[in-house]
């Protein structure tokens, strides 16, 4: 259950992750059809891996500058920490939902690269509630601005509820 419980908002939102990430790094390369002839546009995808990681609307609130990562579980098994250091995951896109859980108010989209090369150390360790887990808190602000490929937040007028 604890697997299936993490992963909730990220299978309720897959769909806007799908496009958060298609808007990210689909890019047009109409150099194709100028230079080759194609008749039409193409778009590009390189490969690579993103790690995603949702979190309710509290976290927002109480830490809108922080992300955290599974650093160990009691089990021993690899968790994110050790596929990040691994680089067996290029990107993270790390963003919070509206209270309602009803749409990502938040995100930021990480190079894991930048992540892996600055080798910062976390803030802190904590232990999850309930103890399944520790994780660790990072500061975006700990990082160079490159470390931050695209963000995005929705900022509602004063008398709209988000």
């Amino acid at each position: 259950m604890g697997y299936e419980k993490d992963l909730r908002l990220e299978i309720k939102f897959d769909k806007t992750i799908k496009s958060i990430l298609g808007n990210c790094f689909i890019q047009k390369n109409t150099n194709l059809d100028k230079l080759e002839g194609t008749d039409f546009i193409v778009y590009e995808i390189k490969p690579f891996k993103i790690g995603v990681r949702l979190r309710t609307n509290k976290y927002l609130i109480n830490y809108p500058n922080e992300f955290t990562i599974r650093y160990s579980r009691p089990s021993g098994i690899n968790t994110e920490i050790h596929k990040i250091q691994k680089g067996l995951v290029n990107y993270i896109l790390y963003g919070f939902v509206n209270p309602e859980e009803t749409k990502i108010i938040k995100w930021f989209l990480g190079d894991l690269e930048i992540f892996r090369s600055v080798n910062q150390k976390p803030l802190q360790i904590k232990q999850n509630n309930p103890p399944d887990s520790e994780f660790a808190v990072y500061n975006l602000n700990q990082f160079p601005k490159n470390f931050i490929i695209n963000h995005w937040c929705y900022v509602p007028s004063p008398d709209r509820k988000i």
